[in-house]
């Protein structure tokens, strides 16, 4: 019998593509939605975080849970806009433990997203996951978020957080208006471009869902990126390189991003190097692990 896999945050790309190859490797997937005009009560199941609903149906015999959801981080940060990155991420997770609490639901492996904004936006030196949190808003958020799916080892389930960097993917934020711009002519650098910028390739990270849930010595945090090091100016010219060499990059400097963004300049103009030691030392394989295979794949669709 099919193995019982849960979803939050299920029409993201990261989650679209997880629920593709679970599916295919013999799961039975199912998802959770704030919107009733998706729910069908088979494969989909009505949830409300603030008004603490869940159908209870969602978790009877569920086996995994893979936490995705989160309101966009990049997002006005206004008061309103926080508490709903907070409640999509920390409530959530907090709602799922209840609920399984309560109905006896003790689910073999929970894995659920964090981000490398737990380390703080300008952490000094390569980042392990043994290293402290920042003290920041972003990083706050992230300790609770990972303290949020750290609950579900009292229910005896396996716990992963992942650290994700930039995902790379053309319907994933960033890539597809980046590609277009230097179409038209122009790239912008964020800042003087000398800050660290990792990133993921999406396909990877999807994989590592399912290497986590396959392989049980995987667990704990873990730092989601490539191998590969690169400054945010040299990750742009490389771009521009295979998309289009003739467009010039911009570097807009700090006020000009804080005039646009506000408070959300700093994860534009902030770095961070992570270490991957830990992702490595499990076995798990880049399927795109270099900058250019990961270009590549993506320039393949357009």
């Amino acid at each position: 019998m099919a193995e019982k896999v849960l979803i939050t945050g299920a029409s993201g790309s990261l989650a679209i593509r997880v629920k593709r190859i679970l599916i295919s490797q013999g799961y039975e997937v199912i998802a959770l939605s704030t919107n009733k005009r998706k729910v069908d009560n088979k494969d989909v199941f009505y949830w409300n975080i603030s008004e603490k609903l869940i159908d209870k149906n969602a978790l009877l015999d569920c086996q995994h849970i893979i936490h995705l959801s989160g309101y966009n981080i990049m997002k006005p940060w206004t008061e309103k806009n926080k508490d709903l990155m907070y409640e999509s991420r920390i409530d959530a997770a907090d709602l799922l433990y209840e609920r399984c609490k309560s109905l006896g639901v003790n689910p073999k492996t929970f894995v659920s997203a964090s981000a490398l904004g737990f380390y703080g936006i300008d952490a000094q030196g390569i980042q392990s996951e043994e290293d402290s949190p920042a003290d920041d808003w972003l990083s706050k958020m992230c300790v609770d978020w990972e303290s949020a799916a750290q609950q579900f080892e009292t229910l005896g389930s396996r716990v992963i957080q992942m650290r994700i960097s930039l995902l790379l993917s053309k319907d994933a934020g960033f890539l597809q208006p980046t590609i277009l711009s230097m179409r038209l002519g122009m790239g912008v650098v964020f800042g003087n471009g000398i800050q660290s910028i990792e990133w993921i390739h999406i396909e990877d990270a999807a994989k590592f869902v399912y290497y986590a849930i396959e392989n049980r010595s995987v667990s704990g945090a873990y730092n989601m990126a490539s191998k590969q090091k690169w400054t945010q100016y040299d990750f742009m010219k490389f771009i521009k390189s295979k998309v289009a060499k003739y467009a010039i990059l911009i570097k807009l400097p700090l006020f000009v991003l804080r005039l646009i963004f506000g408070g959300r300049s700093i994860i534009l103009v902030g770095g961070c190097s992570l270490s991957v030691d830990k992702l490595l030392s499990t076995g798990f394989k880049y399927d795109y692990p270099t900058l250019e295979s990961a270009i590549n794949k993506e320039l393949m669709k357009s």
